[in-house]
């Protein structure tokens, strides 16, 4: 069985490998020109593999970083996620589709922060999500499942404001949630991949959800880290808008528009700059 790498060690060693591979000759031409780092597109593919676990690939969701704070948010984020995939699917009228992305931040990660939010002042929302839960098995109507989705889009809002606020409008600790956020969105985009076609359009739609969170994230602190960081800036907003053109509607295209390893390439990046 693989090692299960956390998040922070994906970090390390892809530093190290970037250093290799910066260092060293291209050998064989493999990559060649045009290539975005084949040598580290390679490793970071390699390194997140065994990250995937459980049902759908859904156990590296919230997997530790090494710092409660940014697991904190990163679950909570992840939350988020899954509920703006479940949004657009309500509004297409998919309640069954919608459904298992309600289903996720109440099963799998909810009790990743429930410990927390006393020790944070935050309100406990275990009733919202299991209200949402409830109301999309019973296949209410969209109007109330919107404003469920509301509720509890609300509350999980609420426990990331028990965050300090300087804390949250930190680029360095925002990219730190984001490229925890990104690890768990490559994983699953490439658990809905077999033989060049999506096969799981559940991961597809997660993945989805995560790199879009990921990106109104970044809005909140673009202008201050393109201050900071020019180069950076550029280069990380550059970065997730190619992961948000892999997907170009809410269920998978008949072709991926990227490759996983293409999306792992473009998380490494954002990871660069950091």
């Amino acid at each position: 069985m693989k090692k299960q790498l956390k998040p922070v060690e994906l970090f390390l060693a892809l530093g190290l490998a970037v250093t290799v591979s910066a260092c060293s000759p291209n050998e064989g031409g493999e990559g060649g020109e045009g290539d975005v780092g084949g040598e580290v597109i390679k490793s970071t593919e390699t390194m997140t593999e065994g990250v995937e676990g459980g049902e759908g690939g859904e156990g590296g969701e919230g997997a530790s970083s090494g710092n409660p704070d940014v697991d904190y948010m990163t679950s909570l984020a992840l939350m988020q996620g899954h509920l703006m995939v479940a949004e657009d699917l309500i509004v297409a009228g998919d309640y069954e589709a919608a459904t298992p992305h309600i289903e996720h931040p109440i099963d799998e990660l909810y009790g990743q922060v429930e410990g927390e939010l006393g020790e944070r002042n935050a309100p406990e929302f275990e009733a919202e999500l299991t209200q949402l839960k409830d109301y999309a098995k019973a296949s209410l109507g969209k109007a109330q499942l919107q404003t469920s989705v509301d509720e509890a889009q609300a509350a999980i809002d609420t426990a990331i404001s028990a965050l300090p606020e300087e804390q949250r409008q930190s680029p360095e600790f925002v990219l730190d949630v984001i490229i925890s956020m990104l690890d768990t969105a490559a994983s699953e985009y490439k658990a809905a991949i077999a033989d060049g076609k999506f096969v799981e359009a559940i991961e597809y739609q997660d993945a989805r959800g995560f790199v879009y969170y990921a990106d109104e994230l970044y809005q909140n602190v673009a202008d201050t880290y393109q201050q900071e960081n020019p180069e950076g800036h550029t280069e990380v907003s550059s970065s997730l808008e190619e992961l948000k053109s892999a997907f170009p509607e809410i269920s998978p295209p008949e072709t991926p528009v990227k490759t996983p390893e293409e999306f792992y390439s473009l998380v490494a990046e954002v990871r660069l700059k950091n």
